[in-house]
């Protein structure tokens, strides 16, 4: 299943990619969702950093592993994540449309390796536009941020 979700912002790139490769943030913010979150190696969070912890995942807590793969300033980020059966690739890619303009576009893919993965990905296929719709949200919303805060 996969989705993908593009905004214009109103910044330069170098603003946007500062926000979008803050990894402590991310972090700082996944604290809440994710129990025993655990970084490795210990220091700044950089290309192939790893976290792991617990997490709520279709309604069930589960284990999960999210790996910084790619750090290419300023105009890529991607990590991947995998869960009981399920590999999930996050790519975020920047775009520069003028100096002050750039292009986010976020690709999430996840991908079954279990038959228990595959038929929780159906079911969640059921519910795939209304899905849709939250991650375009998100990734609105995350635009707008970075946004207002580049004034």
């Amino acid at each position: 299943m996969k989705f993908v979700a593009t905004e214009d912002i109103a910044a330069p790139i170098d603003v946007v990619w500062a926000r979008v490769s803050d990894l402590e943030g991310f972090e700082a913010r996944a604290r809440d969702r994710v129990t025993g979150l655990v970084r490795t190696p210990p220091g700044p969070a950089a290309q192939g950093s790893k976290w792991t912890g617990r997490a709520e995942v279709m309604g069930k807590t589960r284990e999960v592993t999210v790996t910084a793969e790619a750090l290419d300033a300023p105009n890529r980020l991607m990590a991947a994540a995998a869960t009981d059966g399920m590999d999930v690739t996050i790519d975020v890619v920047l775009e520069s449309l003028a100096p002050a303009r750039t292009r986010l576009t976020v690709t999430t893919e996840a991908k079954a390796k279990t038959l228990t993965a595959r038929l929780m990905l159906q079911s969640a296929k059921l519910a795939r536009q209304a899905m849709a719709k939250r991650y375009k949200a998100r990734v609105a919303n995350f635009a707008a941020r970075v946004e207002k805060a580049a004034g």
